[in-house]
C-alpha cells in the first residue's frame, strides 16, 4: 500500500518534467524556425549574418553593357581629345568593363555601427576582343567607417557632391579616388569634412611632358561643407597642398640637382537645384592654384619645373551646368555643357601641341527606367579640346547603355 502514492508521485513528476522538457523543446524549435526565417528573410534582401552573428554582410553590384559608335578614333578625356580627325571613323565598340561587385558590412561597436565596403570594377589590363573580352578587376573602395572616421580608399572628400544625370564623364569633373582619413560631423541638414589625403605632385616641364617626382612629404588636406536643404543640395569644398620636387628627373632625362616646393590651393562648389515638378538645374565650379590631378582627369599639371628645379604653380579652372528633365515617371533626359582651362607656363619651349590648354564639352541623353533597379538610355557627347600651339580638335560619340543593379 506503501507504494502506490509513491509510485504516483514518482509518475507525477516524471510527466511534470516530460511537460516542462517538451514545453522547452517547442520554444527552443519556434525560435530556430524564426531565425531561419530571418535568414531567407536576409538572404532575399542580399544580406547574411556572420558566424559571430554580430556583423551584417551583404553582396551587390551591377551589370553595365555599353556599345559605343563614335568619330574619330579617340578618348573622351579633356587631355586626350584628337587633334586630327584622321583614323578610324565610326568605330562601334562593346564593352561590360563598368559592371561592378561590392562586398558591405555593419557591425555594432561602442562608436556606433562600423561600415565597411569593398568594391570593385574591371578596369583593370583588359584582354582583346576576338576571343574572351576579359578583364581583370580593379579595385575602386576600400573602406571602414565609425565614430565619425573614413578610414581607407573611397572618392576624395574635394570631389563635386552633386554630379550630372549623363552616362560619359564631364570635361571638368572634378574626381579623385584614393586613400584617405576623413574625419565627418552631421548636424541635420549639415555635414562638415576634414580629410587627410594621399598626395601627388604632377609637374610640366620645358617638353610640355607632366612628370610624377613621388617625392610628396605631406598628405592633401581637405575641409568640406556639405547642405542638403529643402531646395536641393549644395557643397563647397577647399584644397591645401604642397607640391615638391627633390632632384626629379625631367622628361628628356636630365636629373635636377636641386629641391623646391610651393604650397597649392583649390575651391570647389557644386549645388542641385530643384524646378518645375521632377526636374532640376545642376552647376558646378572650379578654380584653383596648383589644382591640376584634381580636375578634367589629370589634363593640366599643378605646376611647371624649370631647368633649375624651381616650380611655377598655374591657374586652372573649370564649370559645368546641367538641367534634368522629367518626360514621365521612368522617362528623363539632361542637357549639360562643361569647360575647363589652365595657363601653361611661358616657359614651355618645345612641344606646345602636347600641353594642354582648354576643353569643353555638350552632352544631351535620353534614359529610361522600365522596372526597379535598370537604367537604358542613349547618349551624345561632343568634346574640344585646344592646346598650347592654339592648335585645336573635336570628337563624337553615340553611346548606348544598359544597366542592372543588384
Amino acid at each position: 500500500m506503501f507504494f502506490r502514492p509513491l509510485v504516483g508521485v514518482t509518475l507525477l513528476v516524471c510527466l511534470g518534467w516530460a511537460n516542462e522538457e517538451l514545453r522547452a523543446l517547442e520554444e527552443r524549435v519556434a525560435e530556430l524556425t524564426k531565425r531561419v526565417d530571418a535568414q531567407q528573410t536576409r538572404e532575399q534582401n542580399g544580406n547574411f549574418e556572420s558566424a559571430d552573428r554580430r556583423s551584417v554582410i551583404s553582396v551587390g553590384g551591377r551589370i553595365d553593357l555599353q556599345a559605343a559608335l563614335g568619330w574619330p578614333e579617340g578618348s573622351l578625356f579633356a587631355g586626350k581629345i584628337p587633334l586630327s580627325s584622321e583614323g578610324e571613323n565610326a568605330q562601334l565598340q562593346m564593352s561590360a568593363r563598368d559592371s561592378r561587385f561590392w562586398i558591405k558590412s555593419r557591425t555594432p561597436t561602442p562608436y556606433g555601427p562600423a561600415r565597411a565596403l569593398i568594391e570593385l570594377d574591371f578596369w583593370g589590363s583588359s584582354g582583346d576582343e576576338r576571343n574572351t573580352n576579359s578583364h581583370n578587376p580593379r579595385l575602386r573602395h576600400a573602406y571602414v567607417t565609425v565614430g565619425g572616421f573614413t578610414i581607407g580608399q573611397t572618392n576624395s572628400a574635394f570631389n563635386s557632391l552633386v554630379t550630372l544625370d549623363t552616362i560619359e564623364f564631364v570635361i571638368n569633373d572634378v574626381f579623385v579616388r584614393q586613400p584617405l582619413v576623413r574625419y565627418t560631423i552631421e548636424k541635420g541638414s549639415v555635414a562638415y569634412d576634414l580629410s587627410f589625403e594621399q598626395p601627388e605632385t604632377t609637374l610640366i616641364d620645358k617638353n610640355a611632358s607632366i612628370i610624377t617626382p613621388q617625392d610628396d612629404q605631406l598628405p592633401d588636406l581637405v575641409a568640406a561643407l556639405r547642405y542638403y536643404p529643402a531646395w536641393g543640395e549644395a557643397s563647397f569644398a577647399l584644397l591645401f597642398r604642397r607640391l615638391s620636387q627633390d632632384r626629379a628627373q625631367l622628361s628628356d632625362g636630365t636629373q635636377l640637382r636641386t629641391k623646391d616646393a610651393a604650397f597649392g590651393y583649390g575651391a570647389n562648389l557644386s549645388a542641385k537645384i530643384l524646378a518645375y515638378k521632377q526636374d532640376d538645374l545642376r552647376f558646378d565650379l572650379q578654380y584653383g592654384l596648383g589644382l591640376g590631378r584634381y580636375m578634367a582627369y589629370n589634363a593640366f599639371a599643378a605646376g611647371f619645373v624649370d631647368e633649375d628645379g624651381a616650380i611655377e604653380l598655374q591657374k586652372s579652372y573649370g564649370a559645368h551646368l546641367g538641367y534634368r528633365h522629367f518626360w514621365t515617371q521612368n522617362l528623363r533626359s539632361t542637357l549639360a555643357y562643361a569647360y575647363a582651362a589652365t595657363h601653361n607656363s611661358a616657359k614651355i619651349q618645345n612641344n606646345p601641341q602636347s600641353a594642354n590648354k582648354s576643353a569643353s564639352s555638350l552632352q544631351a541623353n535620353l534614359f529610361w527606367t522600365p522596372f526597379a533597379n535598370t537604367l537604358t538610355g542613349l547618349e551624345y557627347f561632343h568634346g574640344t579640346r585646344e592646346v598650347q600651339s592654339a592648335d585645336s580638335g573635336k570628337i563624337d560619340l553615340a553611346r548606348l547603355v544598359f544597366r542592372y543593379e543588384f
